[in-house]
Order: structure tokens, then sequence, then C-alpha cells
């Protein structure tokens, strides 16, 4: 499940002007309430450390409730990430999804261009992002000069090979939450159907248009369902979340 998660947010980008500050700092901290259907499925947190002058990012995902009773997930990534151009150095993977269970661990080797895992070596493509720091890397971008419906390629890693998608900006959108009335930019990603999702443009990814840039809400649909993620709890941001006064 938290892979899917992960899946939701990954939106694919050419490098643009990067803004003059990074939207996140060491300590920031969300939480994600996570909705299969009617059914409250599960909760996911993403927190940003440092180590050795990098970034290190975590994301950690588990069922709750009647969900975990007959789908037990317990998920956990992690990124390392270079502070000056957000590029990947490191990317740990430890999957238990029922009765599926993975971990994988991935060293980004710029200096001979490639990705060597605990699987295969491949090459590695220009403007790299692993499935987790692409979260990261998409928010620390500048589209203000984005018109809706541009959109915008990149690479991402995942099981031994990079994915190609684009990223569909829809324009400025408000969304009710519960810290209040959000504005928010809404986002489409072009998706790979038949592996987990139901079509190629079946999920909305909303960002708050302020100086943090965090996802508040996102919806799609999977084969089999939907899946709704609601922000519930943020803490370490750079500022408070912007809300409008009713």
């Amino acid at each position: 499940m938290n892979k899917i998660i992960l899946l939701i947010l990954l939106v694919n980008f050419k490098i643009y002007a990067q803004d003059e500050h990074i939207p996140f700092k060491k300590g920031e901290k969300l939480e994600y309430k996570i909705h299969y259907g009617p059914l409250v499925a599960g909760i996911a947190r993403l927190e940003v450390k440092t180590i050795n002058n990098q970034y290190r990012f975590i994301a950690t995902g588990k069922s709750t409730g009647l969900f975990n009773l007959f789908f037990k997930v317990r998920d956990s990534y992690e990124s390392i990430v270079d502070k000056t151009n957000l590029h990947p150095n490191q990317f740990y993977r430890d999957v238990k999804e029922g009765s599926y269970k993975k971990k994988e661990s991935v060293f980004f080797n710029y200096k001979l261009q490639q990705a060597e895992s605990t699987r295969d070596t491949i090459p590695l493509p220009k403007n790299t992002q692993d499935i987790l720091s692409i979260f990261y890397y998409l928010r620390a971008q500048n589209f203000d000069t984005l018109k809706a419906g541009e959109s915008f390629p990149i690479q991402i890693y995942l099981d031994d090979e990079f994915m190609e998608s684009n990223l569909y900006y829809l324009g400025a959108d408000t969304i009710k939450t519960k810290f209040g009335w959000v504005p928010c930019a809404k986002w489409a990603p072009e998706l790979e159907t038949g592996r987990v999702f139901k079509d190629d443009y079946g999920m909305n990814l909303w960002i708050s248009d302020d100086a943090n840039k965090i996802p508040v809400q996102i919806k799609t649909k999977v084969l089999v369902g939907s899946i709704k993620m609601d922000l519930i709890k943020y803490s370490g941001t750079i500022e408070p979340l912007k809300e409008l006064i009713e």
C-alpha cells in the first residue's frame, strides 16, 4: 500500500529554475490518513532529517483498523539526497505487504553514471529521482509561470528500471481540509495503467499554494476501488499552512 501511496506522488518534470529557498527543513513531519473506499486503511508519515550534510528523507506506512486484519502493511522508505541539487545519492526500501516482502538498497553512482542496486546495475539517466526524493524535488521547483494544461517529464527509479511520466498542471483550486479551506495548485500525473492504476489520468493531487508546498489531499482510482489521502498533522514546516478565512 505504501508503494501505491508513493506512486501517487510520482510526478515528472524537466528542471526549471529552483526556488531561492528550499520549502522544507530538518524536523518537518507530515502525517496522512489513507482511505480505501469507505474504509480508513492506514497512516503514512514523512519526515526530513539530515546526515553528513545531506538530506535524509524518511517515509513509513502501515495499515490500521479493519483493513489491517485482512491486509497487513508495514513499509519504510529512505532517500539520502544532495542538499545543493536535490539529486538522490542512496535509496532504501523495506516493504511488507500481506505475503509480499521486499528489501532494496540502491547507490546512485554519478561518476560512473549508473544505478547500483542489490540486484542489478543499470545506466543512470540525467535528472534522476527515486520514488521518495521526487516528492521533495517537486516542492523545491518554481512553477509560477506555468499555464493550465502544461506538463513536464522526468525519470523515476523503481525496481531496477527508470519510469517516464508526465505531470499536468490543472490550475489554482481551493479545497476543504481539517485545517480549513486551503488554496492549492491542482495537478494530474500521467500514470502507468494495468499494474496499479485504473486509467491514465485517474488521479488528482492538491499542493498547498504557500511557502511549504505540501500535498494536502490526493485522490485516485486503482484497479479495484479508490484511494484518498488527507493531511491530518504537520509540524516543523517553514510556516503554518496558509488558510482562507470564510
